[in-house]
């Protein structure tokens, strides 16, 4: 992960490319380099969700079939009638 010192490293770097470029672009483009690394910093700061270890748990299913005693019925199949 990349620590908010190295960016702000860079983006003093970018401040002083935007401060010594003549050309108009050359600036514009260092200036959206600023704010590219400044929403870097932002972002990661802010959507960092607590660090959770959970584990999904999947309901229990009981193996043991249980059959079911009728008056009527001719076996423990569903399809004995």
């Amino acid at each position: 992960m990349i620590s908010s010192e190295q960016i702000l490293i860079q983006i003093e770097k970018q401040v002083h490319k935007a401060k010594i470029e003549t050309n108009e672009q050359s600036t514009r483009e260092a200036l959206v380099a600023i704010r590219a690394l400044c929403d870097v910093v932002l972002d990661s700061s802010a959507t960092l969700p607590p660090v959770l270890s959970t584990v999904p748990t999947s309901p229990k299913v009981s193996t043991q079939s249980s059959v079911l005693k009728e008056d009527d019925a001719n076996g423990e199949s569903l399809f004995d009638f």
